[in-house]
């Protein structure tokens, strides 16, 4: 009896511990930091400004020959410093002008992972990060219109259960874009390189 009593003591406790206890298991984990140097460095720069740029072009800008540049591309990828080439695209062209920030506070009988399959499964969703202070997380939804928004808020996010309290803040304009690579290394770089003399030149 004693021990069905503890096993149900037990099983209180863990139900009573707040549902962000689980949100170690759903974050990104920082990465090692990566010894980069002055020519990794530039080839980043480069690259951030433009992920199509040629090896051979590279090559001239960073004083390397291009196989070599190749092969320092190469490990930075498969350390994952670089980890994608994209396309920036101006979403007003697109039909989504509006910004909305949702910060979200979970009920103590809140289950994480539905919670999380239901915002990921909206395609509106554009980023959703855990947070300090009074709110659990926020999330950034890219929207069309007021209509847009009311139909977000009604039909995707109000009817998530285990959501216990969100506000909305309408984003009126950006000010300071997301900082790219070189606005964040800027002054790191001290790399005067010699072009590489290209043989058929």
């Amino acid at each position: 009896m004693a021990a069905s009593e503890n096993e149900g003591h037990s099983h209180e406790a863990r139900s009573q511990r707040s549902p962000m206890s689980n949100m170690t298991r759903e974050v990104e984990k920082p990465r090692p930091v990566v010894e980069l140097d002055d020519i990794d460095r530039k080839l980043l720069f480069l690259l951030a400004d433009d992920p199509r740029v040629s090896q051979r072009q590279l090559a001239r800008e960073v004083g390397m020959s291009p196989p070599a540049v190749g092969e320092r591309i190469a490990r930075l990828e498969r350390q994952r410093v670089i980890r994608g080439y994209t396309t920036i695209v101006d979403w007003s062209a697109l039909g989504y002008p509006g910004l909305v920030y949702i910060p979200m506070t979970l009920a103590t009988d809140a289950v994480l992972s539905d919670i999380l399959t239901e915002l990921r499964g909206i395609a509106e969703l554009t980023e959703l990060v855990v947070v300090t202070g009074s709110y659990d997380m926020i999330a950034r939804f890219r929207i069309r219109d007021h209509a847009h928004l009311q139909a977000l808020l009604l039909d995707r996010i109000w009817p998530i259960r285990g959501l216990q309290r969100i506000e909305t803040f309408l984003g009126l304009g950006e000010i300071v874009r997301e900082r790219g690579v070189r606005e964040l290394m800027e002054g790191s770089v001290t790399l005067d390189a010699a072009p590489f003399a290209d043989d058929d030149e």
